[in-house]
């Protein structure tokens, strides 16, 4: 059927194939056709496979990031020699490790391998505690002595602590026995033992009368200039109780034989 506009002229398309004039016909734009689309079930499971891969892998770094073990965290500076209580640390959640390089004290070895233990190296506060800085003793660097001193109530300063530096005296109770009273003869009464003294550790005795028990290094040449030859008379004063100890001014000269 031939469609006619109301003025009775064929439509323009229609005139065109009608009148078989000469000459081309304009080109009328139109739209490529669209290919069919095509399936490929391949390339939608390697999709899936990839989206599941990647939710598995996240999780699992999610679980790992929250696997936090307790580390022991010093809680304060700590001297060479310095015996390490449980006052010295605090608990650090950390993730895991298994370096070989760091390798952090976990909180579960304390009582079992720190405890009790003494610093082999200077320890710092805010540091975690490292294997092998820690270990049954320190041996005294080269022209040094270690000396333990049992120090009564009331003859140690307040707050007397590891690398303190410190001065011992000789100081027998007013109601010693005779032999502390045949020991004044030889070494007078508040003689110097010791001039000067590093503090390594101070614990509390064990006696039960708020004495400490101080552990110093001194040097070989201050303990040879103390009164009879030195290391006996701080001996003997130790085993009486007759040692009281100074706190030196901080900026004192001494030497911790290299250290």
């Amino acid at each position: 059927m031939t469609t006619q506009t109301t003025d009775g002229q064929l439509s323009t398309r229609a005139a065109r194939r009608a009148g078989g004039h000469a000459g081309p016909a304009p080109p009328v734009g139109e739209r490529l056709p669209v290919p069919p689309r095509q399936r490929r079930p391949a390339l939608a499971a390697l999709a899936v496979v990839l989206i599941l891969g990647g939710a598995a892998l996240a999780a699992t770094l999610v679980l790992t990031s929250g696997q936090k073990q307790e580390y022991l965290l010093i809680n304060k500076d700590i001297a060479i020699g310095e015996v390490l209580t449980p006052q010295h640390f605090l608990q650090q959640p950390l993730s895991s490790t298994r370096s070989s390089v760091f390798a952090p004290v976990p909180v579960s070895d304390f009582y079992g391998r720190v405890n009790g233990k003494r610093a082999l190296v200077e320890l710092r506060k805010g540091a975690l505690l490292t294997e092998g800085t820690f270990g049954d003793r320190v041996t005294p660097a080269k022209g040094l002595t270690q000396l333990s001193l049992n120090v009564p109530e009331g003859q140690y300063p307040t707050g007397l602590e590891a690398g303190d530096i410190v001065r011992v005296l000789h100081t027998p109770r007013a109601n010693s026995n005779n032999n502390a009273n045949q020991d004044d003869k030889l070494v007078p009464r508040g003689a110097t033992l010791v001039a000067a003294a590093y503090v390594t550790s101070v614990v509390r005795s064990t006696s039960g009368q708020n004495g400490v028990v101080v552990g110093i290094e001194v040097k070989d040449v201050e303990l040879a200039r103390s009164p009879n030859t030195g290391l006996p008379a701080v001996a003997a004063a130790n085993a009486l109780n007759a040692i009281s100890v100074v706190r030196l001014d901080p900026t004192h000269d001494y030497d911790q034989g290299g250290r």
